[in-house]
């Protein structure tokens, strides 16, 4: 994902400042102060590019326009996660690309993670998520190592631990997490997926009207 994938958003004229004062920073406390300075400038985190650019850059997180929460959290994601856009994340998810391995004489990572920097060899193997658009995973959903795919418009319900991918307006719950219904029916996904709504910016969508999300695609209230 390039920087003209975040057209619409936000930069403010110290956003190149904050972003490599982040860089150059390894106390938590400062970290911290910093992203919070980029949502208070950048129209908040829907909107903030430096906040984008410092998850990719620094954290190997690459996020969506219009996606928000959990997202944003250091170490939530795993490096190589990519989120796309108007994603739903809740503070208190997670993704991880990689297990501890059980048939070492440690499962700790003091011997096979290059990054706490008493061995040269990364010995595990990673996976790469990709979280689609439209995707809401809810408080305390964790995506296990494995799990290449979240499905655009897919639901994570909350508590849920994701073992397998999940397929594109699935909604999935429990541990391990199942699906058990999807948002709509066949046809109307298949609809959905052709027409990429999320592809487009916020304002071309507030410009043809808001209440076409602001009422059902399918029954007769929003539920």
């Amino acid at each position: 994902m390039s920087d003209t994938d975040w057209d619409g958003g936000i930069e403010s004229p110290r956003g190149d400042r904050l972003y490599k004062l982040y860089g150059r920073s390894t106390r938590r406390v400062v970290r911290n102060q910093i992203r919070s300075r980029c949502i208070a400038e950048e129209g908040g985190e829907v909107r903030s590019i430096t906040l984008r650019r410092i998850m990719r850059d620094y954290h190997g997180v690459t996020v969506g326009l219009y996606s928000d929460g959990g997202c944003f959290t250091p170490n939530a994601m795993d490096p190589d996660t990519t989120i796309g856009r108007y994603s739903s994340i809740a503070y208190t998810a997670a993704a991880f690309g990689a297990n501890h391995p059980m048939n070492a004489k440690s499962t700790h990572a003091i011997f096979y993670n290059p990054a706490l920097g008493e061995t040269d060899v990364d010995l595990v193997e990673r996976t790469k998520l990709t979280i689609g658009s439209d995707v809401w995973m809810g408080h305390n959903s964790i995506v296990l190592n494995g799990v290449e795919s979240i499905g655009h418009g897919a639901v994570i319900g909350a508590g849920s631990v994701v073992h397998k991918d999940v397929p594109p307006y699935a909604v999935v719950v429990g541990h391990p997490a199942r699906v058990v219904r999807y948002r709509f029916s066949d046809e109307l996904i298949e609809e959905l997926l052709a027409e990429q709504w999320w592809e487009r910016s916020f304002e071309e969508l507030k410009a043809d009207g808001l209440e076409k999300f602001q009422q059902p695609l399918e029954g007769d209230f929003l539920r």
